[in-house]
């Protein structure tokens, strides 16, 4: 089939949106934030990636609650503070995570209400999830507003350079990253997800190392 998802995101004989179930795997960011007044929040969100390495940028489009345009706590935090944290969810978390995704008041801990210990960051005031294995800290470069469609929610692009990285130490073997070890889990398309527990190697033509 093909189709024009300006049109309708899901026609028939589709019943969901398969946009998750193509874009896939997707890391996650559990992005931790703080209000003016000191509130924290935490959100999972999969729609977030790595976009530079040099100068190392991250980002995440969070869309709004509703279509009058009100924008998710995250969203607001980030706004006054203009910082965030990015922890990355280890399959032992993965249960908390989806629970962190409840939406709660304005104001309500998502850390207390997943039972989650925060942990103060170093290069941000943004709080991390204390038991995260590698975390980044995070200040705004720019927020970009998305184009809306009639009926969907507004959405915005955050985009933030990496101040400090935070990495368990048991995580590192040799020099890198034991991916296997932090057991990183991935969103697939609906309700689906996915962890790391396999991987294999292929050099590019000329490399060595």
């Amino acid at each position: 089939m093909f189709y024009d998802p300006r049109v309708d995101v899901r026609p028939k004989p589709l019943t969901h949106n398969p946009l998750n179930a193509l874009i896939a795997p997707r890391p996650i960011g559990w992005i931790g934030s703080i209000s003016k007044d000191g509130l924290e929040n935490l959100a999972p969100f999969s729609y977030f990636n790595a976009f530079s390495a040099d100068p190392v940028i991250v980002g995440f489009a969070p869309n709004s609650k509703l279509a009058d345009g009100t924008p998710k706590d995250t969203l607001a935090n980030i706004r006054e503070t203009g910082e965030f944290t990015a922890s990355i969810v280890s399959r032992s978390l993965a249960g908390q995570m989806n629970r962190s995704s409840c939406d709660l008041d304005r104001g309500a801990s998502e850390f207390e209400f997943a039972g989650l210990a925060s942990a103060p960051s170093k290069a941000v005031k943004a709080p991390r999830v204390a038991k995260a294995r590698a975390v980044l800290e995070c200040v705004v470069f720019e927020i970009v507003a998305l184009p809306g469609t009639s009926g969907g929610r507004q959405s915005h692009l955050i985009l933030g350079e990496v101040v400090g990285i935070y990495i368990d130490d048991a995580l590192i073997v040799d020099g890198k990253i034991d991916i296997l070890e932090l057991a990183p889990v991935a969103r697939l398309g609906y309700f689906d997800y996915s962890v790391v527990t396999e991987t294999f190697e292929m050099k590019r033509p000329g490399q060595s190392k």
